[in-house]
Protein backbone atom coordinates (compact mmCIF):
# COMPACT_ATOMS: atom_id res chain seq x y z
CA UNK A 1 0.00 0.00 0.00
CA UNK A 2 1.57 3.46 -1.63
CA UNK A 3 0.23 6.63 0.34
CA UNK A 4 0.54 9.96 0.09
CA UNK A 5 0.52 11.83 3.34
CA UNK A 6 -1.78 14.90 3.41
CA UNK A 7 -0.48 16.86 6.90
CA UNK A 8 -2.58 19.69 7.81
CA UNK A 9 -1.51 22.78 9.77
CA UNK A 10 -3.51 25.47 8.39
CA UNK A 11 -5.22 26.36 11.46
CA UNK A 12 -4.60 29.05 13.34
CA UNK A 13 -5.10 27.05 17.22
CA UNK A 14 -7.31 30.27 18.88
CA UNK A 15 -7.86 27.99 21.91
CA UNK A 16 -3.96 27.25 22.31
CA UNK A 17 -3.57 31.02 23.07
CA UNK A 18 -0.02 31.49 21.54
CA UNK A 19 0.64 33.99 18.60
CA UNK A 20 1.64 31.33 15.67
CA UNK A 21 -0.35 28.77 14.31
CA UNK A 22 -0.67 25.73 16.50
CA UNK A 23 1.17 23.77 13.91
CA UNK A 24 4.29 26.12 14.17
CA UNK A 25 4.04 25.85 17.89
CA UNK A 26 7.41 24.47 19.10
CA UNK A 27 7.67 21.35 21.96
CA UNK A 28 12.08 20.02 22.74
CA UNK A 29 13.27 21.73 19.52
CA UNK A 30 10.62 21.33 16.93
CA UNK A 31 7.36 22.12 15.88
CA UNK A 32 4.44 20.37 15.73
CA UNK A 33 4.17 19.73 12.19
CA UNK A 34 7.66 18.57 12.32
CA UNK A 35 6.99 15.95 14.90
CA UNK A 36 4.12 14.40 12.76
CA UNK A 37 5.99 14.67 9.88
CA UNK A 38 8.99 13.23 11.48
CA UNK A 39 6.72 9.90 12.12
CA UNK A 40 5.03 9.78 8.84
CA UNK A 41 8.31 10.06 7.12
CA UNK A 42 9.24 6.85 9.35
CA UNK A 43 6.10 5.01 8.27
CA UNK A 44 7.45 2.87 5.50
CA UNK A 45 3.38 3.00 3.38
CA UNK A 46 4.01 6.87 2.81
CA UNK A 47 6.17 7.82 0.11
CA UNK A 48 5.38 11.23 -0.25
CA UNK A 49 4.49 14.32 2.17
CA UNK A 50 2.16 16.89 1.05
CA UNK A 51 1.93 19.43 4.14
CA UNK A 52 -0.99 22.54 4.27
CA UNK A 53 -0.28 25.29 5.79
CA UNK A 54 -1.05 29.19 6.27
CA UNK A 55 -0.49 31.74 3.75
CA UNK A 56 2.74 33.32 4.70
CA UNK A 57 4.05 30.18 5.87
CA UNK A 58 7.75 29.23 5.03
CA UNK A 59 8.94 25.77 5.93
CA UNK A 60 11.82 23.75 4.72
CA UNK A 61 11.89 19.70 4.72
CA UNK A 62 13.55 18.72 7.98
CA UNK A 63 16.49 17.47 7.51
CA UNK A 64 15.07 14.12 9.59
CA UNK A 65 13.08 12.64 6.74
CA UNK A 66 15.04 9.64 6.26
CA UNK A 67 13.67 9.12 2.34
CA UNK A 68 9.65 10.16 2.24
CA UNK A 69 9.64 12.82 -0.49
CA UNK A 70 9.06 16.07 0.54
CA UNK A 71 6.48 17.95 -2.10
CA UNK A 72 6.05 21.98 -1.99
CA UNK A 73 3.60 23.11 0.71
CA UNK A 74 0.31 24.41 -0.31
CA UNK A 75 -2.00 26.95 1.27
CA UNK A 76 -5.11 25.68 3.18
CA UNK A 77 -8.72 27.02 2.63
CA UNK A 78 -11.34 28.30 5.08
CA UNK A 79 -12.59 24.87 5.87
CA UNK A 80 -10.73 21.70 7.00
CA UNK A 81 -12.13 20.38 3.98
CA UNK A 82 -10.91 22.83 1.90
CA UNK A 83 -7.40 22.35 3.04
CA UNK A 84 -7.89 18.70 2.43
CA UNK A 85 -9.06 19.29 -1.03
CA UNK A 86 -5.91 21.35 -1.94
CA UNK A 87 -3.56 19.14 -0.30
CA UNK A 88 -5.00 16.30 -2.26
CA UNK A 89 -5.01 17.72 -5.74
CA UNK A 90 -1.86 19.38 -5.07
CA UNK A 91 -0.06 15.83 -3.80
CA UNK A 92 -2.17 13.58 -6.50
CA UNK A 93 -0.78 15.66 -9.30
CA UNK A 94 2.32 15.68 -7.74
CA UNK A 95 2.38 11.72 -7.46
CA UNK A 96 -0.62 10.02 -9.64
CA UNK A 97 0.80 6.84 -9.11
CA UNK A 98 -0.11 6.42 -5.56
CA UNK A 99 -3.01 5.28 -4.84
CA UNK A 100 -4.01 5.40 -0.93
CA UNK A 101 -3.61 8.82 0.88
CA UNK A 102 -3.38 9.69 4.92
CA UNK A 103 -5.26 12.90 6.68
CA UNK A 104 -3.14 13.41 9.48
CA UNK A 105 -3.44 16.77 11.72
CA UNK A 106 -0.17 18.12 12.63
CA UNK A 107 -1.79 18.49 16.51
CA UNK A 108 -1.80 15.13 16.74
CA UNK A 109 1.97 15.45 17.44
CA UNK A 110 2.06 12.06 19.01
CA UNK A 111 1.51 9.50 16.38
CA UNK A 112 3.83 6.61 15.39
CA UNK A 113 4.41 4.96 12.42
CA UNK A 114 2.61 2.17 13.85
CA UNK A 115 -0.56 4.11 13.98
CA UNK A 116 -0.29 5.01 10.00
CA UNK A 117 0.53 1.19 9.05
CA UNK A 118 -2.37 0.07 10.98
CA UNK A 119 -4.95 2.20 9.36
CA UNK A 120 -3.79 1.55 5.78
CA UNK A 121 -4.03 -2.13 6.95
CA UNK A 122 -7.43 -1.68 8.02
CA UNK A 123 -8.73 0.22 5.08
CA UNK A 124 -7.53 -2.04 2.45
CA UNK A 125 -10.99 -3.82 1.88
CA UNK A 126 -13.01 -0.81 1.34
CA UNK A 127 -11.16 1.85 1.06
CA UNK A 128 -11.52 4.11 4.18
CA UNK A 129 -10.69 3.56 7.60
CA UNK A 130 -9.59 5.36 10.62
CA UNK A 131 -8.25 4.79 14.37
CA UNK A 132 -10.93 5.15 16.97
CA UNK A 133 -10.02 5.67 20.76
CA UNK A 134 -12.54 3.70 23.00
CA UNK A 135 -14.52 5.53 25.74
CA UNK A 136 -14.46 4.87 28.79
CA UNK A 137 -16.33 7.29 30.36
CA UNK A 138 -20.20 7.07 30.85
CA UNK A 139 -21.26 9.35 27.86
CA UNK A 140 -24.38 11.04 27.74
CA UNK A 141 -26.53 12.84 25.17
CA UNK A 142 -26.97 16.53 26.56
CA UNK A 143 -29.88 19.30 25.20
CA UNK A 144 -29.85 22.49 26.38
CA UNK A 145 -28.25 21.93 29.79
CA UNK A 146 -29.94 18.82 30.14
CA UNK A 147 -29.32 15.08 29.80
CA UNK A 148 -31.39 13.62 26.57
CA UNK A 149 -30.25 10.08 27.54
CA UNK A 150 -27.07 7.97 28.43
CA UNK A 151 -25.74 6.36 25.24
CA UNK A 152 -24.64 2.83 25.06
CA UNK A 153 -20.38 3.01 25.61
CA UNK A 154 -19.53 0.60 24.24
CA UNK A 155 -20.48 1.42 20.90
CA UNK A 156 -18.86 4.99 21.26
CA UNK A 157 -15.66 6.02 19.79
CA UNK A 158 -12.81 9.02 19.64
CA UNK A 159 -12.28 9.08 15.97
CA UNK A 160 -8.49 9.93 15.48
CA UNK A 161 -5.63 10.69 12.58
CA UNK A 162 -4.66 9.89 10.06
CA UNK A 163 -7.59 8.51 8.73
CA UNK A 164 -6.61 6.82 5.43
CA UNK A 165 -8.59 6.20 2.04
CA UNK A 166 -7.92 4.92 -1.58
CA UNK A 167 -7.31 8.56 -3.49
CA UNK A 168 -10.58 8.10 -5.78
CA UNK A 169 -12.75 7.65 -2.74
CA UNK A 170 -11.75 10.23 -0.81
CA UNK A 171 -12.04 12.67 -3.87
CA UNK A 172 -15.64 11.58 -4.51
CA UNK A 173 -16.77 12.49 -1.27
CA UNK A 174 -15.16 15.93 -1.12
CA UNK A 175 -16.68 16.25 -4.39
CA UNK A 176 -20.04 15.22 -3.00
CA UNK A 177 -19.78 16.96 0.19
CA UNK A 178 -19.43 20.71 -1.78
CA UNK A 179 -22.14 19.76 -3.90
CA UNK A 180 -24.39 18.97 -1.06
CA UNK A 181 -23.30 22.18 0.70
CA UNK A 182 -21.66 19.60 3.73
CA UNK A 183 -19.53 20.69 6.42
CA UNK A 184 -17.83 17.31 8.27
CA UNK A 185 -15.47 17.86 11.28
CA UNK A 186 -13.40 14.89 9.60
CA UNK A 187 -12.59 13.43 6.55
CA UNK A 188 -14.46 9.94 7.40
CA UNK A 189 -17.85 11.62 8.18
CA UNK A 190 -17.32 12.85 4.40
CA UNK A 191 -16.77 9.34 3.34
CA UNK A 192 -19.46 8.02 5.30
CA UNK A 193 -21.92 9.78 3.10
CA UNK A 194 -21.07 7.87 -0.03
CA UNK A 195 -21.88 4.68 1.63
CA UNK A 196 -18.28 3.51 1.68
CA UNK A 197 -17.96 0.98 4.96
CA UNK A 198 -15.48 2.78 6.94
CA UNK A 199 -13.31 0.46 8.82
CA UNK A 200 -11.53 0.97 12.29
CA UNK A 201 -7.91 0.36 13.78
CA UNK A 202 -7.43 0.57 17.43
CA UNK A 203 -6.80 4.19 18.29
CA UNK A 204 -4.14 5.06 21.25
CA UNK A 205 -4.42 7.53 24.24
CA UNK A 206 -1.22 8.67 23.14
CA UNK A 207 -2.27 9.70 19.97
CA UNK A 208 -4.10 12.72 21.15
CA UNK A 209 -4.90 16.38 19.65
CA UNK A 210 -3.07 19.37 21.11
CA UNK A 211 -6.16 21.69 21.50
CA UNK A 212 -5.57 23.64 25.00
CA UNK A 213 -2.56 24.80 26.62
CA UNK A 214 -2.48 21.58 29.36
CA UNK A 215 -2.34 19.59 26.54
CA UNK A 216 1.38 21.24 25.26
CA UNK A 217 2.54 20.60 28.70
CA UNK A 218 1.36 16.67 28.57
CA UNK A 219 3.13 16.51 24.70
CA UNK A 220 6.05 17.69 26.57
CA UNK A 221 6.16 15.32 29.32
CA UNK A 222 5.28 12.36 26.71
CA UNK A 223 8.71 13.39 24.26
CA UNK A 224 10.71 13.65 27.28
CA UNK A 225 9.83 10.32 28.92
CA UNK A 226 10.68 8.96 24.95
CA UNK A 227 13.91 10.84 24.91
CA UNK A 228 14.96 9.15 28.26
CA UNK A 229 13.84 5.85 27.45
Amino acid sequence: MRALALVLAAGQGVRLGREVPKGFVRLRGRTLLEWSVAALARTPEVEALQCVVPAGSQIEPPVLFRGALWLPPVVGGARRQDSVLRGLEAGSAARPDLGWVLVHDAARCLVEPCDVSAVLAAAQDTGAALPVLAASDTVKLVDSGRVERTLERARIGFAQTPQAFRVEVLREALEKAERDCFEGTDCASLVERLGVEVRVSAGRAGNFKVTHPEDLARAEAVLAAREEG
